[in-house]
């Protein structure tokens, strides 16, 4: 069975990561891969990883998309199916209200095979973006106006490399 693209971006993103850096991918629930209502029990992940460099934790959502746009729940009374869940956005929000914490979403772009970009957009900014807009999808460049930094990569053979450390040393500087 072929691997869905996005998990292929998560492998890639967990192998970018320093091996002393702590890097942990909540499991997702049976609910996450069918979108079945009939899974009424099982829970929402409030975000994908925790990430932690001995200074600060970072909440992170992985999003990847070959669309030139990503789709998002306006409201906890959506239920349309948009790649950011409201449940997603309430949880990083709340994550970033603490100290020494970082929340946001990781956007990759996977424009051809050989081409991809990824950015951070920390849920802040992501906040007022989604606010201002007056859509319920954003561009790569409307994440860009709103101040998603680049996380630079490269295409080894057949698998991207993330510069995860170079990214995150500088984020917080």
């Amino acid at each position: 069975m072929a691997k869905n693209k996005g998990k292929i971006f998560e492998e890639d993103f967990s192998k970018s990561t320093p091996e002393n850096w702590f890097c942990h991918r909540l499991k997702d629930t049976a609910q996450s891969y069918n979108n079945s209502e009939k899974t009424k029990f099982s829970w929402d992940n409030p975000f994908d990883y925790f990430l932690f460099n001995s200074k600060t934790l970072y909440c992170l959502e992985l999003k990847s998309t070959c669309q030139k746009y990503m789709g998002f729940q306006e409201n906890e009374d959506d239920e349309s199916s948009k790649m950011i869940k409201w449940h997603q956005i309430k949880s990083l929000t709340e994550a970033s209200k603490y100290q020494n914490i970082v929340a946001g979403f990781v956007l990759n772009f996977r424009l051809s095979d050989s081409e991809q970009i990824t950015y951070f957009l920390d849920v802040q900014n992501f906040n007022k973006m989604k606010d201002s807009i007056n859509k319920k999808s954003f561009t790569i460049m409307d994440a860009v106006l709103y101040g998603a930094k680049k996380i630079d990569g490269f295409k080894k053979r057949t698998r991207w490399h993330w510069n995860i450390k170079e990214f995150f040393e500088t984020y917080n500087n």
